[in-house]
């Protein structure tokens, strides 16, 4: 409701000093370091009483002079379970921008960033130096308004005469309601974007839900509602708005900021703002035909063509509820020969219960260690790799291929037939694809903890050309990011994905393969989240230590290259 209300005033050029809501709903961002941040989580943390947002913004003197008592305010209410973060919303102000200002005036807050000011338009912030204490319990909205009365526009006093939020903060910490609960706040205008307010359904909605959403969103695809229409579509669109928001759809986790890969699905900041505002503004239908009527998206069973060569895995029954443990099949080569793949693809039979399976193969009646050679996996949101022209992955004669599949229940008795296609390599071969599996089983995450995580470090003995990163953890998963650090010691990032999320496993592929010299080292870091705050964590009073099973843990990545 406050939503549409701010932006009919927006329309009359006359701006609210404040949102007409006082609590704040869950929302979601990557600050100036690209870490991922929850509202909600936040609220849920452990002895949190009180979140303080601080609204942040470059070059603004009102700010900039107020660092040094805001860390001594942090010093001693950080203690008494105030939670302290910056808000950016200037649409003017970079990461690397906000990185810079922050490491020059010793900003060790995180420094959120609301690139597309959706949390701008939902607490209707107009000027920076502003701090807004909410009761984590409730997210209602304490107190609003300046620090104090030192600071003001091209004036400063020696020492202020009232004090506004350390009043607020020690009511609040008594369980008391503060004497002054809003003032006006001296800051620096932030300019917002301007919404299109003739935002046409058919011609700015329909084609973005087509390019990122109705794959999965449409009549028996994984998303659990099809768009099909414009109906459709409205009646879903508070909950669009929810999930956007928080980051949840599109399921893109890589951070946008760090290298560019194929098949980005994650939303720009503009599609962002256009959906955000055509929901606000009552997701009118407008003129036009519905371009989702009738709209199927293509479906494509086989992701690399048509295969070569199809074999299907042995019927699998699936219980109805359970601990499943992972199942194995082995079966031949079906070929007789060395022969080079473009790709091995895996078809799945049963979306519903099936996990997860990987692909590795060695020599039949090998008795060395290990799985062998990895050729594929699958898992949900990964999509086939085709190796690049004049490349391929050797499969030999001989060879005894291990499918390692993993089901989750469903609620009732299931069945599931998966195929396993095979695609020769097209032309000569002149180099080998390898992927490299890394695997790191000796840790043990304690009791209670939110963010524990290990490093892991290879160094490369040839020139090589790297071309896609997979990350794989668990339910406890919050983060991995590989890095690469050169030969001369200059650190590079390459991948992040600073909000794992275990439903989605994604290979991500970038658009332009990086060369990495002889003697680079691969670094691969990550962190687990064992708290009660992780709602998918199925017992936060235990260690966990390397396991198979969802409600264990792994530290699992791969990354594919060729050598140079």
């Amino acid at each position: 409701m406050f939503f549409r209300h701010f932006f009919f005033l927006f329309a009359l050029g006359v701006a609210p000093l404040h949102a007409a809501t006082d609590t704040i709903p869950n929302f979601s961002m990557l600050d100036h370091e690209g870490r991922f941040h929850e509202f909600d989580y936040l609220c849920r943390t452990p002895d949190t009483k009180g979140i303080l947002i601080f609204i942040q913004g470059n070059g603004c003197p009102l700010v900039q002079k107020r660092i040094p008592e805001l860390k001594r305010l942090r010093e001693g209410y950080g203690k008494r379970g105030i939670e302290m973060v910056f808000l950016n919303a200037n649409l003017q102000d970079t990461r690397e921008e906000i990185r810079e200002e922050a490491k020059a005036y010793e900003m060790d807050f995180p420094i959120l960033i609301d690139d597309a000011q959706v949390m701008a338009r939902k607490l209707g912030l107009t000027r920076t130096a502003e701090a807004i204490l909410i009761d984590a319990k409730t997210q209602k909205i304490v107190y609003r308004g300046s620090i104090d009365d030192r600071l003001h526009y091209q004036k400063e006093k020696p020492e202020a005469s009232d004090y506004y939020l350390v009043p607020a903060l020690d009511a609040f910490l008594k369980g008391e309601v503060p004497a002054t609960t809003q003032t006006e706040a001296p800051g620096c205008k932030i300019t917002l974007a301007k919404p299109q307010s003739d935002l046409s359904y058919a011609e700015h909605i329909a084609p973005i839900l087509k390019q990122r959403c109705v794959t999965c969103h449409t009549k028996g695809g994984i998303g659990p509602f099809p768009m099909s229409n414009y109906k459709k579509v409205k009646g879903w669109s508070e909950m669009m708005e929810e999930v956007i928001v928080t980051r949840q759809m599109p399921p893109w986790h890589a951070d946008p900021h760090i290298s560019k890969f194929v098949g980005d699905q994650g939303l720009s900041i503009d599609e962002k703002a256009t959906l955000l505002a055509w929901i606000d503004s009552g997701a009118p239908r407008g003129e036009g035909e519905d371009p989702l009527v009738g709209y199927k998206p293509e479906k494509v069973e086989w992701r690399l063509g048509t295969p070569d060569h199809v074999i299907n895995l042995p019927i699998q029954e699936v219980a109805a509820e359970g601990v499943l443990p992972y199942r194995y099949v082995r079966l031949e080569t079906p070929y007789d020969e060395d022969v080079w793949l473009r790709g091995m693809e895996v078809n799945p039979g049963n979306e519903n219960v099936l996990h997860h399976v990987v692909v590795t193969g060695k020599k039949k009646g090998s008795k060395s260690r290990g799985d062998g050679k990895f050729f594929t996996g699958y898992a949900p949101g990964t999509a086939a790799w085709p190796v690049p022209d004049g490349m391929g992955v050797k499969l030999p004669k001989g060879y005894e291929l291990k499918f390692q599949i993993h089901y989750t229940t469903s609620g009732k008795k299931e069945t599931d037939e998966t195929k396993i296609g095979f695609f020769l390599a097209k032309g000569e071969v002149k180099k080998e694809v390898y992927t490299k599996v890394v695997i790191n089983p000796r840790f043990e995450i304690p009791p209670y903890s939110n963010d524990y995580g290990i490093t892991y470090e290879r160094e490369t003995k040839k020139d090589i050309l790297l071309y896609a990163m997979n990350p794989h953890m668990h339910y406890r998963g919050k983060r991995m990011s590989f890095h690469v650090q050169l030969p001369g010691g200059e650190e590079r990032d390459l991948l992040s994905v600073p909000n794992y999320n275990f439903n989605w496993q994604r290979t991500y592929v970038l658009e332009e393969p990086l060369k990495l010299p002889k003697g680079s080292k691969v670094i691969i870091r990550n962190a687990w989240d064992n708290s009660a705050q992780n709602p998918h964590n199925p017992d936060p009073s235990k260690k966990v230590r390397w396991g198979e099973q969802s409600f264990e843990e792994m530290f699992f990545a791969t990354y594919q290259y060729t050598e140079e």
